[in-house]
């Protein structure tokens, strides 16, 4: 029942968004409110979905017309961001670790290369003067793991910080760092399989090909029926 929820917000966002920036302002909060619901989801069909509906959000927005953009980022932006880091921190969520961790790269990804252009900070402020979205982002995400992770040093967390932003652009460095980073806070003790899931996904893959490639190649083994399934 919720999985159908999410599947129809999936696809609205992908095949017409145009309808959801004709949502009054409380019915478009409810809406990323049951998204951040969804991906804190301990059931993995409901985070994952959630987690593309979050990416798809994101990036559909990153091609709005600049004032849509804006007003979006600055309302969500850092909201959507912490509460991806608490749930990928959290040892209860690490099945969905390839689309936490697919989701924060895209999201550092866009303030590094300065793709959003709205201040993400109050400019208002006069300690704010010297201030930039990229800047911003890094303290509040070394803010947040200081609070959640009395155990790290502030230079474990500045490194790790500073790797996110170094490896946005390089999906597999940027999953290892983070998964490195997991490891050490000490919070994924025990058996951290999940945090190696698509690398295993990837692996029995190929396996399946390979036999299949070992098939075709002696003649009879294959039905033709089966082939016809794999094509």
């Amino acid at each position: 029942h919720r999985l159908a929820i999410y599947q129809l917000l999936q696809t609205i966002n992908q095949k017409c968004f145009s309808a959801l920036l004709n949502l009054p302002p409380q019915q478009f909060r409810f809406m990323v409110m049951s998204i951040m619901w969804g991906f804190k989801h301990t059931q993995r069909d409901v985070a994952d979905v959630a987690l593309t509906i979050t990416q798809d959000m994101v990036n559909n927005f990153n091609m709005c017309d600049r004032s849509i953009s804006d007003a979006f980022f600055k309302a969500y932006f850092i909201e959507l961001l912490n509460e991806i880091i608490v749930v990928l921190a959290d040892n209860e969520h690490k099945s969905s670790f390839k689309p936490q961790y697919t989701v924060l790269s895209r999201m550092v990804r866009l303030v590094d290369s300065n793709q959003i252009t709205a201040p993400l900070f109050d400019a208002s402020q006069p300690e704010n003067a010297n201030m930039n979205n990229a800047l911003f982002v890094r303290q509040s995400i070394a803010n947040l793991l200081a609070t959640a992770f009395a155990n790290l040093t502030q230079r474990q967390i500045e490194v790790f910080v500073e790797g996110l932003f170094n490896f946005n652009d390089d999906l597999e460095k940027f999953r290892n760092h983070v998964r490195d980073f997991l490891i050490q806070t000490k919070e994924f003790a025990g058996d951290n399989a999940d945090l190696y899931l698509d690398e295993t996904e990837r692996e029995i893959e190929q396996k399946k090909q390979k036999e299949k490639e070992q098939a075709l190649a002696v003649p009879g083994m294959v039905k033709p029926s089966e082939m016809e399934e794999d094509e």
